[in-house]
């Protein structure tokens, strides 16, 4: 019976893996004009790594084919950055503060799926000696091509679907170092909306955690509003918008944040606005 063990645990880990690709297809990584056309899954679609200079470290993603068709997916490392509206813009080989796409190695790097089929790419993060302490971040890009028809000429293959695994690295022990500079009430377009502007001076990236609350002029709290689970790059800016769920009535408000970015003590701002 201890020789049935192994078998138990392979079955249940690819049991884990077909239910967690319901989830992730929900998570995509990719354009919104493009998600119609991607017939495959890929988990996980976020890695939080530890190494040293001089080291190196290997994870797995699993990619599945949803589809009813054979397709050919091809794997890359890549580029990227957020702005400050956090929109990710994926920029291939082009250079990035921060961004070490030359640090990464994926095996297999293109290949085929049979319909259902569940593959599994091994990338190896290989860290220089000379790499400072600091928080580093990659993109291991999936793309599905369609192949050329039969008597279709050659170079007639268009790219169709995308779906984004970020990788962040940390070297060294993070000295997280962030700040809550501005909360800013706006209304455009009938939407009302509170903006948060989070500055990171550091090394080290970090992710958000907290609320904005907003009481009217009698102290009741009228709106609760939870910060996502975003990240913030190193040395950069970010406006975080948060939208109201109902509209605000014609008064005098005071809106509250209260931000988590990893260290001992939260981040905190109080501001008073009108709504007229």
């Amino acid at each position: 019976m201890l020789h049935d063990r192994p078998v138990m645990k392979t079955r249940y880990r690819l049991l884990w893996v077909a239910l967690i690709f319901m989830v992730a297809a929900a998570l995509l990584l990719s354009p919104p004009s493009a998600r119609s056309q991607i017939y495959f899954g890929i988990t996980p679609i976020r890695f939080e790594l530890k190494a040293r200079p001089g080291g190196q470290v290997t994870e797995v993603i699993y990619v599945r084919n949803n589809s009813s068709k054979p397709i050919r997916i091809k794997v890359y490392a890549e580029n990227w950055f957020l702005g400050e509206d956090g929109s990710r813009n994926f920029i291939g080989n082009r250079p990035a503060s921060y961004s070490v796409r030359e640090w990464v190695r994926v095996n297999p790097f293109d290949f085929r799926l049979q319909p259902e089929e569940v593959k599994s790419v091994r990338f190896t993060v290989s860290v220089p000696a000379e790499a400072a302490p600091g928080g580093y971040h990659l993109a291991v890009s999936f793309e599905q091509v369609p192949e050329a028809p039969a008597g279709g000429r050659l170079g007639q293959v268009a790219f169709t679907g995308k779906i984004v695994a970020a990788v962040y690295v940390t070297i060294g022990k993070p000295e997280i170092q962030g700040q809550l500079e501005d909360l800013v009430f706006e209304s455009s377009q009938g939407q009302q909306l509170v903006k948060l502007k989070i500055t990171n001076s550091g090394r080290y990236h970090f992710r958000l955690k907290g609320e904005v609350v907003v009481k009217n002029a009698e102290g009741k709290r009228v709106v609760r509003l939870e910060i996502p689970d975003e990240p913030v790059l190193p040395e950069s800016r970010r406006w975080l918008e948060l939208r109201l769920p109902e509209n605000l009535k014609p008064g005098d408000y005071t809106a509250e944040a209260i931000l988590d970015i990893g260290r001992d003590e939260l981040l905190g701002l109080r501001k008073e606005f009108s709504v007229r």
